[in-house]
């Protein structure tokens, strides 16, 4: 008995007492440092910008200008950093959150910048027709002459408008149809396609012709140029913002140039 008390391991000996591990912290390692991100160029400052400006950055894409315009407001480059979001609307092709990103922009800066062209003899001559009949035409003629500068307003002063109206017969239906046209300051000149509308208000009669208007303006931009075609509008939305925001000040300046070149006789 003793022999065998002898073979077993007592507590008061530490070597012979049964060792509990202890619970030791491990420290995580520290995040991995992310790399600065390379400083974008802002390109030359010095140089006065043009409506063309930043169109050969286009092929970098969207994500590449909305970081150069945000990079130039804040560097306090407000006129360029609206150039670059108006070049993502109408020369890259961007999602939803991009777009809608520069549209805010263009509106926000627009609304705080003074207009592109304050000299009224530079501003490129065009049109604004509508027919319809007779009693309708007496109503529509003042509403048209705002919608002309409505638009004058859009472009920044980069069109100046005219309108005619031109009066048909007294039309049997109450509201009469009224026809919406843009075309160059002479009679060979281009001209967009005629679309119609009928509104039950004369109240709405503003609201319809700015958003006829803005329908004759991107379709020939889609028909007639390369640039990106601004989207339809919804219900909802203000054609008078859309005028100003989805069609570029660029796209006005060539919208209006093009429509005072001879028009195209048919083959």
């Amino acid at each position: 008995r003793l022999k065998a008390e002898a073979s077993l391991p007592r507590v008061d000996r530490v070597e012979d007492a049964i060792s509990i591990p202890k619970l030791v912290k491990v420290e995580e390692p520290p995040p991995p440092v992310e790399p600065p991100k390379p400083v974008i160029d802002l390109g030359d400052l010095t140089t006065p910008p043009t409506l063309q400006s930043y169109g050969e950055l286009s092929p970098k894409g969207a994500a590449h200008l909305i970081e150069l315009a945000t990079a130039l407001e804040e560097k306090g480059e407000p006129q360029r950093a609206l150039l670059v979001w108006e070049r993502l609307i109408d020369l890259t092709q961007s999602d939803a959150s991009q777009a809608g990103a520069a549209i805010s922009a263009i509106l926000r800066l627009r609304s705080r910048l003074p207009i592109w062209n304050a000299k009224p003899e530079a501003a490129i001559p065009i049109t604004l027709n509508a027919s319809t009949g007779k009693k309708q035409a007496k109503t529509f003629a003042p509403i048209l002459e705002a919608v002309a500068r409505d638009i004058e307003q859009a472009s920044s002063g980069i069109v100046k408008i005219k309108t005619t109206i031109k009066v048909g017969k007294t039309s049997t239906k109450n509201p009469a149809p009224i026809a919406l046209w843009l075309a160059g300051s002479d009679k060979k000149s281009t001209s967009t396609e005629i679309l119609s509308f009928t509104v039950d208000s004369p109240e709405a009669l503003r609201n319809s012709s700015l958003k006829t208007t803005y329908q004759l303006v991107i379709n020939h931009l889609a028909r007639a140029t390369a640039y990106t075609p601004p989207t339809a509008l919804t219900p909802t939305e203000n054609p008078q913002e859309a005028l100003i925001s989805r069609i570029t000040r660029l796209c006005w300046s060539e919208f209006a140039t093009a429509l005072n070149e001879p028009a195209k006789k048919s083959p």
